[in-house]
């Protein structure tokens, strides 16, 4: 029986001779981590929606009847801007056929009536 337990130390004892170095290189250190871990870099990412429009450049061929008021008046635009666009300088002068440039008309905010409000103690 002696002869046994000193068997299975031997085996213990072989087994632990070679598990020993591959724990030790498993675990060790390679010196270049220096201790600790690199440090992390972190990211915030944002998302900007930018509202972007688009003009398109419209054009008239001036008709019979046309005046440059009607023609302002009918693409909801400024006359002395669309005579400044044409380079018109007589805004009672347009001739038919003309090509006027057309701006883009103004937006125009709508505003509403401040609202008051009044208490009556009774």
């Amino acid at each position: 029986m002696l002869r046994l337990v000193n068997g299975a130390r031997m085996a213990a004892l072989a087994i632990l001779t070679v598990a020993m170095p591959v724990v030790a290189v498993a675990c060790g250190d390679d010196g270049a981590t220096g201790g600790t871990l690199p440090p992390m870099i972190t990211t915030t990412t944002s998302t900007t929606v930018l509202a972007t429009t688009t003009t398109s450049v419209t054009f008239y061929r001036v008709q019979s009847g046309d005046t440059l008021s009607k023609i302002a008046v009918r693409f909801k635009v400024d006359q002395a801007e669309l005579m400044a666009v044409n380079g018109i300088t007589d805004p009672d002068h347009v001739e038919l056929g003309q090509e006027l440039k057309i701006p883009p008309p103004k937006q125009v905010a709508d505003t509403l009536p401040a609202v008051t409000s009044s208490t009556t103690a009774p």
